[in-house]
């Protein structure tokens, strides 16, 4: 896989221009391809014998089982249970943020979120990232850090460039040094038709991970795009300037045309003249 991305990164700089929205699809599938190998990586690490969380399915339907024989037992009182209000499957309604941290708790939810996302279940796996997100202590900022990220990977699967981009600053704020975060939000900017602050992140992450072939290439490629649209805002900036200083002007019989700057070659600073 380390293969396909290199050669991914290094094949991007003679890609045609009509393939833009292509490479940046197929970067963030990397990404998420990727990281679903690390996080199966280290699934398979917690699952050696003597670590106590090969047993973690058993304790969760013990759990389940408990509620259950309690709920049984609250009924068999008379009492009326707690009405709950029916999921909305349209809706995702995130955990309450008074609910107990527990850092084990979420890495469990951060598992299933896992499997859900793998097997293509995103509104099921956002939920769970959410679970995770509002279970872990806010001191565990590596952690939250990677939930937020995990969040990001399910809205761009969703084409929610703007919830990714949400999902990838709280992860940035969290780990400033994030580079898969700054990566993935440079990927939603682009989408979203903003080179100059895709480049900006892309830079950052190019700082943060200096020999990454598709970080480089992907530098040179948005360097290009955010140079032009800053070129194009300048002079729209400029033609607006120059109506309202004509609008101006124009009461008193003169326009822009009138003047002339000329620049000095010592001092670097203009001189304004007049022409009739």
């Amino acid at each position: 896989l380390l293969k396909r991305l290199l050669a991914f990164g290094e094949s991007k700089d003679s890609c045609p221009n009509n393939m833009a929205d292509s490479s940046a699809d197929l970067l963030e599938k990397e990404l998420a391809d990727f990281e679903i190998l690390e996080e199966a990586k280290k699934e398979e690490v917690c699952k050696e014998p003597g670590d106590g969380t090969s047993s973690l399915k058993n304790e969760k339907e013990e759990e389940k089982k408990k509620d259950d024989i309690g709920e049984s037992k609250t009924s068999a009182t008379g009492e009326t249970p707690q009405a709950t209000t029916p999921p909305n499957e349209n809706a995702r309604e995130k955990p309450s943020a008074l609910v107990e941290k527990d850092p084990e708790k979420a890495v469990e939810a951060k598992v299933e979120g896992n499997t859900l996302f793998k097997t293509g279940k995103f509104e099921e796996a956002l939920r769970k990232y959410d679970e995770a997100i509002a279970l872990c202590p806010d001191d565990e900022k590596e952690s939250l850090a990677a939930y937020h990220c995990n969040s990001a990977a399910v809205h761009s699967k969703m084409s929610d460039w703007e919830s990714v981009i949400e999902s990838c600053t709280k992860a940035i704020d969290s780990k400033p040094d994030y580079v898969k975060a700054y990566m993935r939000r440079s990927v939603a900017y682009e989408k979203q038709d903003k080179p100059v602050e895709a480049y900006e992140d892309i830079k950052k992450a190019d700082e943060l991970a200096p020999n990454t072939a598709r970080i480089k290439a992907r530098c040179v490629k948005l360097s290009v795009a955010a140079q032009e649209r800053q070129e194009k805002m300048k002079n729209e900036m400029l033609g607006k300037l120059k109506d309202l200083g004509n609008t101006i002007l124009g009461n008193f019989g003169m326009s822009l045309n009138n003047f002339k700057a000329q620049k000095d070659p010592n001092t670097g600073s203009y001189n304004i003249s007049y022409q009739s």
